[in-house]
């Protein structure tokens, strides 16, 4: 792993303990300054954390997660909007990186990259302390893969909770559809959705953004994928309805992705 060259000057580090005490009122204690606010100059290293990230998610969902041929300078692009025009803020380690993004009057965290398992015990407490630094109260949503259980365990570790999962449906043989089109499905509302510029599946997804009656919709988009040339089938499920969730495991589906909503605070 390379480790990442130092702050630029001017660049604000965190030592995470004293700056949460003196926000409290509290006497400093002394600790390490482990993370920073990452910065433009950090910009072609944190691409290069995010690709490393990436790699071993592919083999869950080939089909979904396929990259496109020139994804690192597409997500380079789109992370440099995010910090210059898109007031997302970006923390940083030697060897690992949280960028959270603007949703609303809170925050997404999506892309996060933590060495090894050290995001409860090490670079993940650092992280998402320096976070709260900046965000403590506000509303955050953080995007869990379900394959990556330590993510998913410090997201509760932190006082998140699951309120929606998307289960998957990949179709390897379909493609060339065209994304943004409104979908006439029984019993669900639906759309197909283009991938993130970084992914280039062989064509969009067809979203259920909200089933009603999950009898008459699963198989429906099921049996309309192939002809809308879509590539997956996402359905999101809410927390509470449990029998979406039970139809969804019967059709073929599998849990995908996982969102954890909650408000910031330090670890």
């Amino acid at each position: 792993m390379t480790t990442a060259p130092a702050a630029p000057p001017g660049a604000p580090s965190y030592s995470h303990t004293r700056d949460i005490d003196a926000r409290r009122g509290e006497p400093d204690s002394v600790g390490p300054v482990t993370a920073r606010l990452a910065t433009l100059e950090d910009l072609d290293w944190i691409v290069g954390a995010l690709v490393r990230r990436r790699k071993p998610l592919v083999e869950h969902a080939p089909v979904y997660w396929k990259p496109a041929p020139d994804a690192e300078v597409r997500h380079r692009a789109f992370i440099e909007h995010l910090l210059t025009d898109g007031g997302a803020k970006a923390y940083r380690t030697d060897c690992s990186v949280l960028i959270a993004a603007r949703r609303g009057d809170g925050w997404l965290v999506d892309d996060a990259s933590v060495h090894g398992e050290s995001w409860a015990a090490g670079d993940g407490r650092e992280l998402w302390n320096a976070f709260d630094v900046d965000a403590h109260g506000r509303d955050v949503r953080l995007v869990c893969p379900t394959y990556e259980r330590e993510r998913a365990e410090f997201a509760v570790a932190v006082g998140l909770a699951v309120a929606e999962s998307w289960w998957l449906l990949e179709v390897p043989d379909s493609g060339g559809g065209a994304a943004g089109a409104q979908v006439t499905m029984p019993g669900a509302d639906a759309l197909t959705v283009g991938a993130p510029p970084v992914y280039a599946p062989p064509g969009p997804v067809l979203f259920l953004r909200a089933v009603k009656n999950a009898d008459r919709a699963l198989p429906a988009a099921v049996s309309k994928v192939g002809d809308l040339g879509c590539a997956a089938v996402v359905v999101n499920q809410t927390v509470e309805d449990d029998d979406l969730a039970t139809s969804l495991a019967a059709a073929g589906f599998r849990r995908h992705c996982d969102y954890y909503t909650g408000v910031v605070g330090a670890i």
